[in-house]
């Protein structure tokens, strides 16, 4: 479309706006894009931390004691 107005177009001032328009096109997109990747990430993240909960819950159920948790986990609260 904007390599239409290009061609079409001899107004330079038409051709800047197409330029203006092409680009922010671009941004907006690129600006999705990041922050679908943010929110795979940020749910990765959760995911890891309720994963890591749930393990330390079962192993409290099965009589670890937070020493032996620790040694698997480090420092952990819940």
């Amino acid at each position: 479309m904007v390599k239409v107005v290009y061609d079409l177009s001899e107004d330079t001032k038409i051709r800047e706006a197409a330029r203006i328009r092409e680009k922010a096109l671009h941004d907006e997109a690129s600006a999705l894009a990041n922050a679908k990747n943010e929110g795979r990430a940020e749910g990765r993240a959760e995911g890891r931390t309720l994963e890591r909960a749930d393990t330390i819950m079962r192993m409290k159920s099965l009589g670890f004691t937070d020493e032996q948790i620790k040694t698997v986990f480090g420092d952990f609260s819940l």
